[in-house]
């Protein structure tokens, strides 16, 4: 009986935090759609948006530009947010995040061997989305099968992972001193950037990102039962491996069709998760739910900080065009510290548990 009544204390605040964070990502969106280096007023925002009226120059920045964008970096925020609470469950491992099953580094250098060494028919034809979203599906696989022996130890694949992610890194790095004339191309978009995404790569992104949250949402029971551990999980009934599996495989794809759109942005989907077990606990029924938001909420507020500083690359064909700060230099300016505070901490609780 007590359990019932927290259970449903708990569901309606995860309730009640949820609908906060959706009116606070509501106006944020007004913000970001109406106010930059050209603001408009909100008269005119709702004119633009829904009746299709108002001045030409304010509904092409506002409807072509600035409203894809926005929808982009909720959907890509909230994918990120789930995907991490979904690695740090299954894993169990409250650092863990994203990048850690080489989803992100793999999209990241298959883009960059696609575009560094493809021929030019084959680029212009084969949008990069595609071939990055492949690049971190088969990163992924390649990571599950190095750890199919000892597919229930979290640790492993973490290790596996980030080793993995790490050489994927290197290899990119090669790639790109290769060929530098391809950086001015992806630069930003490897730093992680909303710059120039529009509705194109909202179509691409949407489905993925409808998908990929659904199911996640709809394992979240499952991801209860595996925090219970293993043996109880099968004691229940659960299929512990195949539900694992799953899991981390959705948490995968929603990461590398996020990272196939806008980058590989960093620190999201592990600041998400972090303030949202804060917030409403790590039960996944509403530690998933809220996790996505909060990161949603994170990477538009900090893509609306980013498209109001200029900055002025000087590599390689780039030397006089300028862009606005991509919004990776953002997330990873907040979430470096987080990570660093996250990491002392938990240093900290080890020494205190061996003491």
């Amino acid at each position: 009986m007590l359990d019932r009544i927290g259970g449903g204390a708990r569901s309606r605040k995860a309730a009640a935090v949820s609908l906060a964070l959706t009116v606070g990502i509501a106006l944020l969106f007004v913000l970001h759609v109406g106010f930059g280096k050209t603001s408009y007023a909100f008269g005119e925002v709702v004119s633009v948006l829904f009746h299709h009226g108002g001045d030409e120059g304010a509904r092409h920045i506002l409807w072509n530009l600035r409203f894809p964008r926005a929808l982009i970096a909720i959907a890509a925020g909230a994918m990120l947010g789930v995907a991490g609470a979904v690695l740090q469950t299954v894993l169990r491992n409250p650092l863990a995040e994203p990048g850690l099953v080489g989803a992100s580094s793999g999209a990241v250098l298959l883009a960059v061997m696609w575009l560094s060494f493809a021929a030019k028919p084959l680029v212009d034809v084969v949008p990069l989305p595609v071939v990055a979203l492949a690049g971190g599906i088969g990163a992924t696989a390649i990571v599950f099968a190095l750890n199919s022996s000892q597919s229930g130890n979290g640790a492993r694949l973490a290790l596996i992972g980030a080793v993995a992610s790490s050489m994927m890194q290197s290899a990119a790095s090669l790639a790109l001193l290769h060929r530098q004339e391809g950086l001015s191309s992806i630069f930003l978009w490897l730093f992680g950037s909303l710059n120039g995404r529009g509705w194109a790569s909202w179509a691409t992104l949407w489905p993925w990102a409808l998908l990929g949250l659904t199911a996640a949402i709809a394992y979240a029971r499952r991801a209860e039962l595996l925090q219970l551990g293993d043996d109880t999980a099968v004691g229940l009934g659960l299929a512990v491996r195949r539900s694992r599996l799953a899991l981390l495989l959705i948490a995968s794809a929603l990461t590398a069709a996020s990272v196939s759109v806008v980058g590989a942005i960093g620190f999201v989907g592990l600041i998400g998760p972090h303030i949202a077990s804060r917030l409403v606990g790590r039960r996944p029924l509403s530690f998933f739910p809220v996790s996505g938001f909060i990161a949603a909420f994170l990477l538009l507020g900090s893509d609306w900080i980013a498209q109001n500083v200029t900055l002025r690359l000087g590599f390689p064909g780039m030397e006089h065009y300028a862009s606005s700060l991509p919004v990776g230099g953002v997330t990873t300016l907040l979430g470096a510290p987080f990570f660093l505070y996250l990491l002392r901490k938990s240093f900290t609780r080890g020494a205190g548990d061996r003491a």
